[in-house]
């Protein structure tokens, strides 16, 4: 583990799998060994998973956990349908009381509407509202509780209600909850914001929690993103979250379609995570320098 109050690096289960369910120990495993500190499970079955399981992995590896999750088909926090926008709002609160009960302190997502749904217009004020509301009734579940919940803005191909940190900035503004903030993903950010380093001075302290990948989904460090300037923009920022790697397991076929992986972007998902996690370290430290 990391010292408190610096950046800590993670590993997204997407680089193994669509769907953690509980019981693959192998993946604390190769985490720790390839150096993360830690795992970013990533599930929409959470409710079936060992509280007690999954925290005997942690301590067995010594690895921190946090929790990835998006809002899952038919379900919408902007829906219309007042059984749908209930459902909807449910289910969020009870991916927060699943990491109340495995002392998990960070969840995030795509959680407003699922990863590729499009209305076919903008954001509509009726749609506003019920995502308001539905936002309201989240805050009051997160005041009783210690755990950070980040919003991840999608680019325009697999999202409509949120698509940049300053449209993130707006609808958090509204709620004025301590416990709501944004997830920056780089993928998503060099298709959406004119200049990604200006988004994350702008998102401040609302930046909760980061992903990363080269702009290709690879591996970090392989492409052109301003990596050395990120580095010191989080240091400017007192940035103390983690950064995790989120990548594609190509050989999971489910996974890859979903994420439209239809080449391989680095010899491995593994190489992927290791080689990347060295590049972060390394310019991380120059940073610090």
């Amino acid at each position: 583990m990391t010292e408190s109050g610096l950046i800590r690096f993670g590993v997204h289960t997407f680089i193994w799998k669509k769907e953690f369910l509980g019981h693959e120990e192998f993946i604390f495993s190769e985490a720790k060994s390839w150096g993360f500190d830690s795992v970013e499970i990533a599930t929409h079955s959470f409710e079936q998973i060992d509280r007690d399981v999954l925290k005997s992995y942690q301590d067995k590896y010594e690895l921190g956990l946090t929790f990835c999750s998006s809002m899952p088909q038919g379900l919408s926090l902007t829906s219309e349908n007042p059984e749908i926008w209930q459902k909807s709002v449910k289910y969020v609160q009870k991916a927060i009381e699943f990491c109340q009960k495995c002392g998990i302190t960070q969840l995030s997502g795509p959680l407003i509407h699922p990863v590729g749904y499009l209305s076919g217009k903008p954001l509509q004020e009726i749609e506003e509202k019920l995502l308001h509301q539905a936002l309201i009734e989240i805050a009051q579940t997160l005041s009783t509780t210690e755990i950070k919940l980040a919003f991840e803005p999608l680019n325009r191909f697999q999202g409509y209600a949120l698509n940049t940190v300053a449209q993130g900035l707006t609808l958090l503004s509204s709620i004025e909850c301590p416990n709501m903030g944004l997830l920056l993903d780089l993928f998503h950010m060099n298709i959406e914001e004119k200049d990604i380093i200006q988004a994350f001075l702008q998102a401040g302290k609302k930046c909760f929690h980061v992903h990363v990948s080269a702009k290709d989904r690879g591996t970090p460090g392989s492409d052109t993103l301003p990596w050395q300037e990120l580095f010191d923009t989080l240091k400017a920022m007192e940035y103390q979250g983690s950064i995790v790697i989120e990548s594609f397991n190509p050989d999971d076929i489910e996974l890859a379609t979903s994420a439209k992986i239809w080449r391989k972007v680095a010899p491995s998902s593994q190489y992927i995570a290791e080689e990347g996690l060295k590049f972060l370290k390394n310019t991380y430290q120059t940073s610090l320098s």
